[in-house]
């Protein structure tokens, strides 16, 4: 039978050494005081046994120092033997040395030879005076006291930790000198000793100075038998840790707190919610969660050191604003606020409470002359404990706070089971997506893009083939390429997604025209957020061409509008540089935001393709106002040389309509529908 693994590092032995001998001492000692022996004793003895010829001197005076410093118990010299034994030749320093189990052995002899020497030598009538001088002069506080708690002597270390002398402390009962608190445990700790439950205990507890205050102390504490094994005596060990525990005491509370504003943390506001759900799962909470709106703009337009102002004004209004309330506020994050209120008769609703927090917020206060103020978005789940757990209640405070983000500032919304389900859904699928794209789900499809203008030349000819995603999914069936732009940009994604569509596309379109000819007309391919403002765009784009040995004509690029109009640096540059080698660029979602229109006559822009959304009210509600609008905007859109790109056609008669309010050029269903790769070429033969 195999025995237990070997310690194969000098620590990892020194830590089996420990712990196999430090329970066998007679009198309790600092455990790093005796690592630290027993470590500088390991690397004597490993020492040793490198040498030639072999000294054991060192393993004899090993065998002496045990026993000089109290490890007499039945097993001492029996488990060192044993540890020893058994793990010197594993040690890596020792596998070259030649005959080391012989030399081993010799060392262990050695060992225990002036192991047993000694302890003859304390046999003697000597040892109580040995036993006084040991006590005396141990580094740490020591007390004996009688098995009723009478203090029969103290050491001098004693007296410096505790600053009491040692006859204010002799035949006082030794609980008299630790804090009312700590009596009745202390007392129970001592009597369980006796009881022989255990052999020692140690706890941290505060005792009485002799100054009038208190100090954190560590405790080990035993009990002395006389010679017939009979209990007599404790002896308590009383090291001075106030320092460590001050120090403890801190890192904790910065653990649980934010440093800026003393509010407690998410850490902190986990632990105290579930701490509420465990005690009283009876009474209905609102947990609240309030983001600022625009803190940036403070940060960047007055400075870190306004926006450290503001978040700390926050807290103090809003701790003044709950202070009727039984309630618990903590920083998130850098301007996310959150609130679990024990709601009760006098809890205002949720409406009321929303509109009371952005009213305090948005009064300015001030700092150097210089008025601040904010307004904010929240977040509330309003329900009872009892019915969720404490992450999940986060969690959905979170979510509903996301919703409220959407709607824009100032906004709060509650907690809505149905839109929760859809908006974790539409997560699933996003995370689901990168996967789906390895393993080849998502994948490129074409559609026609033909010429609607009836004074074209080219009128119903085929002028584009818009290349779109399609991810075939195993459950929901297909999900076109608007959503799966969506969702790809709710991931990382994103990243390598637009790339490989350019390449693909014009990888596709180079097979094309290798079978058909110039009679193939150019691809178009919508970018995603990120690559239109990606300042890499144009490299990516002619890496792209090269590799299909395509010209820049050969490739339309859509850019969607809202990242222009947003006036992203990066992004106009685009455009220009762009339409400077020759790419045309369309804007893409067109007509749903303001501006639209400036953008035509200051940018090289081939043209714009409308917003999918107008593009279904015309085609639903023929009575709307949308539809008149748009009959007129085209022809000023027109009128700037853009051309006017439809998709989603699905019948004639919107054909018609399109065609006659001026469109360009349109795709859909009307013309033909969504083609694989291999099926393009049928579009001419």
């Amino acid at each position: 039978m195999s025995g237990p693994p070997q310690p194969a590092s000098q620590p990892e032995l020194v830590r089996a050494w420990l712990d196999a001998v430090s329970s066998t001492a007679e009198v309790p000692l600092p455990r790093g005081s005796v690592e630290e022996f027993l470590r500088e004793q390991l690397s004597e003895l490993i020492e040793a046994l490198g040498q030639e010829p072999l000294r054991t001197e060192s393993a004899a005076v090993l065998g002496t120092e045990l026993v000089a410093r109290g490890f007499t118990g039945e097993q001492s010299l029996s488990r060192t033997v044993e540890i020893l034994g058994q793990a010197l030749p594993a040690q890596p320093e020792l596998r070259a040395v030649e005959g080391l189990i012989g030399k081993i052995v010799s060392l262990l002899a050695a060992l225990t030879g002036g192991y047993l020497a000694a302890l003859r030598r304390r046999l003697h009538p000597e040892r109580a005076r040995w036993f006084q001088d040991v006590f005396a002069a141990a580094p740490v506080g020591m007390v004996i006291s009688r098995l009723d708690g009478t203090v029969t002597d103290t050491n001098g270390a004693l007296t410096e930790i505790l600053h009491h002398r040692g006859a204010e402390l002799a035949d006082r009962d030794l609980s008299d000198f630790f804090h009312p608190s700590e009596g009745a445990p202390l007392r129970s700790a001592y009597q369980a000793l006796i009881g022989g439950q255990q052999d020692r205990f140690q706890r941290r507890a505060r005792a009485l100075t002799g100054r009038g205050d208190t100090t954190w102390v560590a405790l080990t504490v035993a009990v002395l038998h006389d010679a017939a094994g009979t209990p007599t005596h404790y002896i308590t060990m009383v090291e001075d840790v106030a320092d460590l525990h001050l120090l403890e005491q801190r890192v904790r509370y910065q653990s649980l707190h934010d440093l800026l504003t003393g509010l407690p943390n998410r850490l902190h506001f986990v632990s105290h919610l579930d701490s509420l759900l465990e005690r009283d799962r009876a009474v209905p909470v609102m947990v609240c969660k309030i983001d600022l709106d625009c803190f940036g703009v403070v940060n960047e337009g007055r400075g870190l050191g306004y926006g450290d102002f503001l978040l700390r004004s926050v807290a103090t209004r809003l701790q003044a604003l709950f202070a009727g309330e039984r309630a618990f506020l903590a920083r998130f994050d850098d301007d996310e606020f959150a609130i679990l209120v024990q709601e009760s008769p006098t809890t205002p609703n949720p409406a009321t409470l929303a509109a009371r927090i952005n009213a305090e917020l948005s009064e300015p206060v001030y700092l150097a002359g210089r008025g601040l103020a904010v307004s904010a978005c929240l977040g509330i789940v309003r329900r009872a404990v009892g019915e969720t757990e404490t992450k999940e209640l986060v969690r959905a405070a979170e979510a509903t706070l996301r919703r409220a983000r959407q709607t824009g500032r100032g906004q709060w919304a509650l907690y809505d089971p149905a839109a929760d389900a859809e908006q974790r859904a539409r997560y699933a699928l996003a995370t689901a997506m990168p996967e789906a794209w390895e393993n080849g789900q998502v994948s490129l499809a074409y559609q026609p893009l033909v010429r609607l203008d009836p004074n074209a030349a080219d009128v119903g000819r085929v002028v584009g083939l818009a290349a779109l995603l399609r991810w075939e999914h195993p459950e929901r069936g297909m999900v076109a390429h608007e959503e799966c732009l969506a969702l790809a940009e709710q991931t990382g994604l994103v990243l390598t997604l637009g790339p490989w569509m350019l390449r693909q596309a014009c990888e596709q379109l180079r097979r094309w025209r290798e079978q058909l000819g110039a009679v193939v007309p150019p691809v178009w391919v919508e970018l995603t957020t990120h690559l239109t403002q990606d300042p890499d765009l144009v490299a990516v784009l002619r890496d792209a061409l090269a590799g299909a040995a395509l010209r820049p004509g050969d490739i339309q690029l859509g850019m969607p509008v809202e990242v222009i109009v947003a006036e992203h640096g990066e992004a106009v540059d685009n455009v220009r540089t762009l339409a400077e080698i020759g790419v045309p660029t369309v804007l893409t979602r067109y007509g749903q935001a303001s501006g639209n229109l400036v953008l035509l006559e200051t940018l090289p822009l081939w043209g714009v393709d409308m917003a999918s959304s107008l593009v279904r009210t015309v085609a639903q509600r023929p009575g709307s106002v949308v539809r008149s609008a748009l009959a007129s905007i085209v022809p000023l859109i027109r009128r700037t040389g853009a051309a006017v790109v439809v998709a989603g056609i699905d019948d004639p008669e919107q054909a018609s309509w399109w065609r006659d309010a001026g469109a360009d050029a349109a795709r859909g269903a009307a013309f033909a529908p969504l083609l694989a790769p291999q099926d393009v070429p049928g579009l001419w033969r």
